[in-house]
């Protein structure tokens, strides 16, 4: 099944697209499982499921590109309102105007999650050096300050021990001689 190139406005003749859309993806329907499916069509060159950058959830959308646009048509018109799990795909061929540049940064890669609290967690048990550990009580002391006017300025009556007192001045070590 051929599909002719169509003409443009401008007289050229422009290549049918070979890019789908897909919309409504269900859950744990993602890269791998995508392309194993579409592969019955044809030759899948290229499959990008859009993540949330901040958890690496799926957006429940992906781009999916064929090697041929006439497989690409074919998949398209098979596909569109085919249900999935319990989810009704939207399939729809995407024109090359239509396609950002930057459209399959990241694709074909298997995604792995970045352990953020890990991050978190090691950079916050990381241990501090003296100065460091002065720059925070110096701010951690200043913000008190900052709490206690706030307190005063609107009109509450309000007295706790201030963190200046909770934190002890460093004792001098000396060193005993025998």
């Amino acid at each position: 099944m051929s599909t002719p190139a169509q003409p443009s406005t401008s007289g050229q003749e422009v290549e049918p697209s070979r890019v789908l859309y897909i919309g409504h993806l269900p859950h744990g329907f993602y890269e791998k499982q995508i392309k194993d499916f579409f592969t019955q069509f044809g030759n899948v060159t290229n499959v990008r499921v859009s993540r949330n950058k901040k958890t690496g959830k799926a957006k429940h959308y992906a781009f999916l590109e064929f090697q041929y646009p006439e497989v690409a048509a074919t998949a398209a018109e098979a596909m569109n309102d085919y249900m999935l799990f319990t989810q009704k795909l939207v399939v729809k061929m995407v024109s090359e105007k239509d396609q950002h540049k930057d459209l399959w940064k990241g694709a074909n890669r298997k995604f792995s999650k970045v352990p953020w609290h890990k991050i978190e967690a090691q950079r916050h048990n990381a241990e501090r050096t003296p100065d460091q550990q002065q720059q925070r009580l110096e701010r951690a002391l200043r913000r008190d300050k900052q709490r206690q006017k706030r307190i005063r300025d609107s009109g509450i009556e309000y007295e706790y021990k201030p963190l200046e007192a909770a934190v002890a001045p460093k004792a001098k070590h000396t060193r005993l001689d025998d």
